[in-house]
């Protein structure tokens, strides 16, 4: 709201107290769900879901579509075929993904191939994002936990780092022992290490959860303290 007022007025003068009261009534508007679902909230929720979308389409349409369409008018008069054809694709694309919306075409196999697209781009940068973010990073941690340099501290820092990532891993194994004893051995340390490894998820689900929290609380207090400084005035 702030930055919305600061790009059509001048810094300073009234549009900064009609932002401080828009940005108090908008928050007490969403604070009514805390009684229930009233009808004030969900004119609170509205109000964002439609000025996300007015931004979001907004940036859409300056960065994305008018440059691109630019780019198509230069090609034709320029008669650059290959990067006619490049810049067409996402347009295709694009029209596929309108085609949803309409009742004839909405499951013909060309309306599907945006769909199709945007699924595999999302489940490649998901994947990725799991390997290179998550599973990559872990398993460097525990290699380099193995030989850990320092005191007695750190040593078990380490060695609770390797037996927790393993028993982590452990936790999502579902094949069933064998009948040869050391099939079975395998099996019970197996078991009891996944075991223990569910312990450290739960922990790291926990620590997760605590965060998050703590995020909302500290969004809970810069609210309050908005409301107590800019809007009421009550402390400075």
């Amino acid at each position: 709201m702030d930055a919305l007022f600061e790009s059509v007025c001048a810094p300073g003068g009234i549009c900064d107290w009609i932002g401080v009261w828009i940005a108090a009534l908008l928050t007490i508007l969403v604070w009514t769900f805390l009684v229930r679902d009233t009808f004030l909230f969900r004119i609170a929720s509205a109000l964002l879901v439609g000025t996300a979308t007015g931004f979001v389409s907004a940036v859409v349409l300056r960065n994305v579509l008018l440059p691109l369409f630019g780019r198509v008018l230069d090609d034709v008069a320029q008669f650059n075929i290959l990067s006619l054809v490049l810049d067409l694709i996402p347009v295709v694309l694009g029209a596929a993904l309108l085609l949803k919306l309409t009742p004839n075409f909405r499951s013909t196999t060309f309306s599907n191939l945006g769909l199709a697209y945007l699924f595999g781009i999302g489940a490649a940068l998901a994947i990725g994002g799991a390997l290179a973010g998550a599973l990559v990073p872990q398993l460097v941690a525990t290699m380099v936990s193995l030989a850990p340099q320092g005191d007695v501290l750190t040593a078990f820092n380490a060695a609770l780092l390797g037996v927790g990532t393993l028993g982590a891993l452990l936790a999502f194994r579902f094949v069933e022992p064998g009948e040869r004893p050391w099939q079975r051995a395998y099996g019970l340390v197996a078991g009891v290490w996944g075991t223990i490894g569910r312990g450290f998820i739960m922990v790291a689900f926990g620590a997760i959860l605590a965060g998050l929290v703590a995020a909302r609380v500290a969004v809970l207090v810069g609210q309050l303290y908005f409301l107590l400084r800019d809007w009421l005035g009550i402390i400075r």
